[in-house]
């Protein structure tokens, strides 16, 4: 099922459960992070960014691009890491030759800290993340103009005028707007701080209990504990649990989260609440 939420003028639609699908649509700025099997609300989106070439996050790629073929949407980016980059495109391929149709599209290899701009003000920044294969987690960042510090006390008639007159009295301010890490392991704490002051924040717990841990490490996973042990970090407006195994129900994860991380337990949503009540 698909669940919707928005902070300010972002929207986030998605669906994701461990070993069985996951991707995310945002707009602004009409993009993709990840595409699960090929979910039909994806055929609108030009620009799509694949964490890594697991299947639940890429089998459906050449789905996509053959429903934006049949509706003549126009060519389609697909980002990608380095190493994930031929396979890929030897897979679309292939949906191609079954179909007998010829796909629009680029695939762009993508190494950590590479941007690409997705619009005014707007771009999207690969970082490393900690999985058993090849694997980038995605920033998407807004520039916005804040006025300077010396000119707080003015009035706004004092700042039309000022402008008006060419005074420089805005500065450039980068913030990261939403962050999605993917299928990652606990690593990625450590080495993308950026994670703890994403406003929003989609952030994989695949495993619960402690019989789980060693398994949660062994596959490139979060475990709950590995949250818990972070709490004290996280500074997001809103943090979304995603990639739940089967083996767990999301009110389980709403159980921990309330007894263990009651500071947080306002600013976090479960993926596949919506689909238990």
């Amino acid at each position: 099922m698909t669940e919707t939420f928005r902070l300010d003028q972002l929207t986030v639609s998605g669906a994701s459960r461990g070993g069985v699908g996951t991707w995310f649509r945002v707009q602004p700025p009409g993009a993709a992070f990840d595409v699960g099997h090929g979910a039909p609300q994806l055929s609108g989106v030009d620009r799509v960014f694949l964490t890594h070439g697991h299947l639940d996050h890429a089998a459906g790629v050449p789905f996509l691009l053959s429903q934006r073929t049949l509706q003549d949407l126009g060519p389609t980016e697909i980002y990608c890491p380095e190493e994930v980059r031929g396979p890929l495109e030897s897979f679309i391929e292939a949906g191609a030759q079954l179909e007998g149709a010829r796909y629009e599209y680029r695939v762009h290899a993508l190494n950590p800290g590479d941007r690409v701009p997705v619009g005014s003000g707007m771009s999207v920044e690969a970082f490393a993340t900690d999985h058993v294969t090849a694997s980038l987690g995605y920033h998407l960042l807004q520039t916005v103009g804040r006025l300077r510090p010396e000119y707080s006390s003015c009035t706004a008639e004092e700042l039309t005028r000022m402008r008006s007159e060419g005074k420089e009295i805005e500065q450039q301010e980068e913030r990261v707007w939403l962050s999605y890490a993917g299928d990652t392991g606990a690593g990625v704490f450590s080495t993308e701080p950026r994670l703890f002051a994403a406003r929003l924040l989609l952030i994989e717990c695949t495993f619960l209990h402690p019989q789980w841990r060693e398994r949660a490490a062994q596959y490139g996973h979060i475990h709950f504990d590995d949250l818990r042990a972070q709490a004290k970090r996280f500074t997001n407006e809103t943090i979304v649990l995603h990639h739940l195994s089967r083996r767990f129900a999301p009110a389980e994860l709403r159980r921990a989260v309330e007894s263990e991380l009651p500071r947080l337990a306002s600013r976090i949503r479960i993926l596949g609440e919506e689909d238990e009540s």
